[in-house]
This record gives structure tokens, C-alpha cells and sequence, in this order.
């Protein structure tokens, strides 16, 4: 899955220079149900699958329109029904992100589905998948272990043009009302989550985006969690970012509505000096450190969860990602990090889940 971005190290060491010191870490609050998290960028073992029930981790994976309608009007859901049904059958809860659109449509997967044929398009895949994977889901028909999906996130980083042609506030609201309606049609008990905003150079900063988003009409109605990809190099900056999440949604007459972090993480290691690059025991230290601060302000921020970017580290740089090769909780052997096992300690102390 290709994701962050080059200037991301930049980003983040301005915003550390605006809040470099965090907060004194008390013991960690307890977590509520489901509040940890993971975003894998690699195909995942049932073995993989196994270790996120025993810590009651949520899976959050895309959904991409171009792999399921690779033709106009021709479905394919053989690989989503497969890991659908992989990961409900080890009790992993799964929150998928519909993105990407195909390339019969824009000839970029960049391009949203706006007006016309491709909003109707889109509509359409929507009430594909909720009619497949939702509460009365065909696909659970007859199955022993049924997990339906309740929450759809919809799209990746619209702030950032790797993902979004060119970011405007006002054409995401435009296709999150879209979506909101067609998958509470299907399913009225569905959560709407925002798509995970993040700090990147070449778009606006998550708070100003979501500011922006608040002042056209019908946004509140879109959506029931907002959704943020706090990368940070230090505690101050990963604060700052929440609180000013926090802030706008305050403003906005918002702020009952909960928080979700559905990526963050920092690198074991670079292929050249980075500020996200801290070794393999800073990653760990990093990763205990962070969830500490968040689950002390979970209640105070709203916070429902946080997604660790990523399971498994992979071959190859990625031209928009300073970290991401080496973000993994596990090597790509399959060898477990000190952050997976800081992790596990994390759910252990914090009372995530009955850790085996």
C-alpha cells in the first residue's frame, strides 16, 4: 500500500518545534475494547491473524475500487472475501477504507468519483459492499463465525495529493455526504469514519482540512468519527496535532463526536538518516511512549483507538515514505521487534486483552 511522504520528516520536526516536550507519563489508563489497532502495508499468515486476536487488535486494510471492479460493471471480490473471511474466522475485527478508483474511470486511482457516471459508480460499489459484508451480508450466509462490518472509513489522506488529485475540503465533503447516504441506506446502524487526515508539506495541515471541511454545509450529518494519521518524531508534536484536532471539532459545536487514529509509527531503521528512523529499541520506546500519552488523554480527547502503521516491514523503498520499509512491528522474516513486544506488554498493563 503506498502511503506517506517525503516531506513527512520535515513536517514533523516543525511541528516538534512547537511542542518538544510532552507531558510527564504517569501509569497508563486502562484501554477500552478495541482501541489497538494495526495497518499492515504486506499480505498477512494466518499466523499474523492469530496474533492479533490474542491482543484483540483491530485490522483495518483497503478496500480498493480498482481491485474490485477492475472492469466497468464486473465485480471481483475473491481476494476480499478471502481475507474477510481469514480474519473473522481468527475473531479479528476489521475496519476497511474504500479508496482508489479504477482506472476505466479516471485512468488514476487518484481521482475521486465525483459527478456524473463516476458518483454513480461509486454509489454503486457502496451498496455492493454493505450489501456483501454488512449485518444482513450475504457473504455470512451460513457461516459459523460472522464478524459484519459496521464502520466504513471513506478514502485515504484526501489532504495529500499521492491520494487525492488535488485536495479541496469541499469535493471530499461532496463525496463523504455521498457515501454516508448510500451505506446508511444499506446498513441505518453504520459508523461513517472521515478518512485519516496527516501532516504532509505539500497539502493543508489535518486541523486547517478539517476546519475547512466544517464550514460547508451538511459535514457534521456525514460522518460519526473523525479520523487522523498523527505522524510524529516526538511526543510534543503527536499532542499537538490531537489537541488541535480536538480544538477545531470544539469550535464547530463537534466535539462530542470521537477520535480515531488510524495510523501512526516510526521506523527501526532507514535507508538514509531520517528523523523517523530510531533504531530498533527507540521504535519500541517510541511505541510504549506514544500509546501512554494517548490512553492518559483518551477521555479528555475522545479517543477511541490507535492503528500502529505497520506489521511488517517490507523490501523496497517507497518514493513517498521516508520510513515505511522498516515501520513493521515484525521484520520481513517474520521475526518479532522489540516493539512487538513493547506492544504486547502495552496491552498487557493497560488491560486491552487477556494476552496469551
Amino acid at each position: 500500500m503506498t502511503r506517506c511522504r517525503r516531506a513527512a520528516a520535515c513536517v514533523a520536526v516543525v511541528l516538534g518545534l512547537l511542542a518538544t516536550a510532552g507531558p510527564a507519563m504517569a501509569a497508563p489508563a486502562r484501554a477500552s475494547a478495541g482501541f489497538f489497532g494495526v495497518t499492515p502495508q504486506a499480505p498477512l499468515t494466518a499466523g499474523d491473524l492469530e496474533r492479533m486476536a490474542r491482543l484483540d487488535l483491530t485490522l483495518r486494510i483497503p478496500f480498493y475500487w480498482f481491485q474490485l471492479e477492475p472492469e466497468r460493471g464486473s465485480y471481483d471480490f475473491s481476494g476480499l472475501d478471502h481475507a474477510v473471511g481469514q480474519a473473522a474466522a481468527a475473531g479479528v475485527k476489521v475496519l476497511p477504507f474504500v479508496t482508489g478508483s479504477p482506472a476505466w474511470m479516471a485512468g488514476d486511482a487518484a481521482v475521486p468519483p465525483l459527478g456524473g457516471s463516476r458518483a454513480a459508480a461509486w454509489g454503486r460499489l457502496l451498496r455492493q459492499l454493505v450489501a456483501r459484508y454488512g449485518p444482513r451480508g450475504s457473504f455470512w450466509e451460513g457461516r459459523r463465525v460472522r464478524q459484519p462490518i459496521r464502520r466504513w472509513q471513506i478514502w485515504n489522506e484526501p489532504n495529500f495529493r499521492v491520494f487525492w488529485k488535488r485536495p479541496s475540503a469541499k469535493a471530499y465533503v461532496k463525496l463523504l455526504r455521498r457515501s454516508a447516504r448510500v451505506i446508511r441506506r444499506g446498513d441505518p446502524g453504520a459508523q461513517i469514519v472521515t478518512a485519516g487526515l496527516a501532516p504532509v508539506e505539500e497539502g493543508l495541515f489535518p486541523w486547517e482540512f478539517l476546519r475547512r471541511m466544517y464550514r460547508l454545509p451538511g459535514t457534521r450529518q456525514a460522518f460519526d468519527l473523525v479520523a487522523l494519521h498523527p505522524y510524529s518524531t516526538s511526543l510534543g508534536a503527536l499532542e499537538y496535532q490531537l489537541r488541535a484536532m480536538r480544538r477545531v471539532m470544539a469550535r464547530a459545536g463537534d466535539g462530542s463526536k470521537p477520535l480515531l487514529v488510524t495510523e501512526i509509527g516510526v521506523a527501526s531503521d532507514g535507508a538514509y538518516p531520517n528523523p523517523f528512523d530510531k533504531g530498533l529499541r527507540g521504535q519500541a520506546r517510541f511505541l510504549n511512549a506514544a500509546y501512554d500519552l494517548m490512553l492518559e488523554n483518551r477521555r479528555r480527547w475522545r479517543l477511541v483507538g490507535a492503528y500502529w502503521f505497520t506489521w511488517k516491514d517490507t523490501t523496497g523503498s517507497d518514493p513517498y515514505c521516508v520510513f515505511c520499509e522498516f515501520a513493521g512491528l515484525f521484520d520481513v522474516k517474520g521475526s518479532a521487534k522489540p516493539a512487538w513486544h513493547a506492544l504486547r506488554r502495552l496491552v498487557r498493563r493497560t488491560g486491552g486483552a487477556a494476552v496469551r
